[in-house]
């Protein structure tokens, strides 16, 4: 088979309901749309580089925006985490918790999803280096990166229950 072109395994990473790829001698003017480079037309065409640092702070904000809709658009679990963080916002906001639960509760949200980030990272980072091959060592790496967002997220789990079981049970 060869080693694959840089091309090729882009498209690897690139969502399955995109279109596929026309033949070589084809006309078709449209060119394949990959996953993460859909950017803003309104947005600096300097902003749009593919490495390098970025230029200035809105710049810098414009991706870590870009890598949260990337983020949620395409993996499953930071949307569940998204959404739970959400109903527990308004939980915590119909049983009226106090300051100090507020600040555990932010916390361990924050933990969670950012853990989501950094597991979606390096899973993307392990994938890149093996080739979309099967190795043992990229499996270990990527299993200690979900388990330790499972740890997180039973402790979130620990701490939801000790702020929210006293406030439910006090309503009956």
């Amino acid at each position: 088979m060869g080693d694959p072109k840089p091309e090729d395994a882009q498209d690897r990473f690139s969502r399955k309901s995109r279109t596929a790829a026309a033949p070589a001698n084809s006309t078709n003017p449209k060119p394949l749309r990959r996953a993460g480079t859909d950017v803003i037309p309104l947005v600096p065409a300097s902003w749009r580089r593919k490495s390098g640092r970025a230029g200035n702070l809105f710049e810098s904000f414009y991706h870590a925006f870009h890598g949260i809709a990337i983020g949620l658009r395409d993996q499953r679990n930071l949307r569940i985490h998204f959404s739970m963080s959400v109903l527990v916002t308004i939980a915590g906001l119909a049983l009226k918790i106090d300051t100090t639960s507020w600040f555990a509760l932010i916390i361990v949200m924050a933990l969670v999803i950012s853990l989501e980030f950094v597991n979606t990272s390096l899973e993307h980072l392990v994938d890149i280096s093996a080739n979309n091959q099967y190795h043992y060592a990229a499996r270990c790496a990527k299993d200690t990166a979900a388990s330790a967002v499972l740890v997180v997220s039973f402790a979130a789990m620990i701490v939801g229950g000790i702020i929210f079981v006293p406030k439910l049970l006090s309503l009956f």
